[in-house]
């Protein structure tokens, strides 16, 4: 992992660096199901501009919006949602407009000894469910959108299991907290002795987006536009899908 990755509470309150280094590290926040992909691109963004130095903290996108509003520190945000994005358009935030990145898909996971599911409607069953936080995170509220379409939600509300971001629904299901996770397809690849049991409906599917912004007030304006350009160039296309994430049609 990144030793450049942080704690989003031990960034903001992250002590004093020399001035030459202040002027070369970039602070970037970034939606938790990106923690793995944002690390990679962090990686060969430092390699093809050797004067930077790439700060990450991982989060919740909504947590991570919030404390942007409020007035966070930071350079770049990669959000999981692009409404948290005009939200932080709208406040005066961003730097221009965000761009959109890649799209994904939710799936339903579980144990790897457990038997796939042969509809979405064979959720009804599950006695917990763990989804990121539906009320806020970008990840829950895409499953319950799903789960409203699929005519779901109020046979499964009593029964899931909130948390803090995707990867610790994920981690939930892993530890046997849940029974089942519903998390992004990309999250998948990063989980051990897990499996996909379903996904989800094409008919119900969300439609997940991710995107990208330099933030006003940053302390390295150009190291945020170059960092941004970098990590919408097309090159950079073959790193996102290699992370599970997909490329719009």
């Amino acid at each position: 992992m990144r030793r450049g990755i942080l704690a989003l509470l031990g960034l903001l309150a992250a002590g004093c660096v020399d001035d030459s280094q202040e002027q070369a590290r970039i602070t970037v926040l970034a939606a938790a199901s990106l923690t793995d992909a944002v690390e990679a691109l962090a990686d060969s963004f430092e390699i093809a501009y050797p004067g930077y130095r790439v700060a990450l903290s991982v989060a919740s996108t909504s947590l991570l919006a919030r404390q942007i509003e409020h007035g966070a520190p930071a350079d770049v945000f990669f959000s999981a949602n692009v409404a948290w994005m005009d939200h932080l358009e709208a406040r005066g935030r961003l730097v221009g407009s965000a761009r959109e990145l890649f799209g994904n898909q939710l799936v339903v996971v579980g144990r790897s000894d457990m038997s796939t599911l042969s509809s979405i409607h064979d959720l009804a069953g599950a006695q917990r469910i763990a989804v990121a936080d539906p009320e806020h995170v970008p990840a829950g509220v895409y499953a319950r959108e799903g789960l409203e379409c699929a005519n779901l939600w109020k046979a499964t509300e009593s029964r899931l299991v909130p948390t803090i971001d995707v990867r610790a629904a994920l981690l939930s299901a892993q530890t046997g907290a849940a029974d089942v996770a519903i998390v992004y397809a990309s999250d998948i690849r990063m989980a051990r002795a897990m499996r996909v049991l379903l996904s989800w409906p094409s008919d119900c599917a969300p439609n997940i987006r991710y995107a990208v912004a330099s933030l006003r007030g940053g302390s390295n304006p150009q190291g945020a536009e170059r960092l941004v350009a970098f990590a919408t160039d097309s090159v950079q296309r073959g790193l996102w899908e290699r992370y599970g994430f997909a490329p719009f049609p």
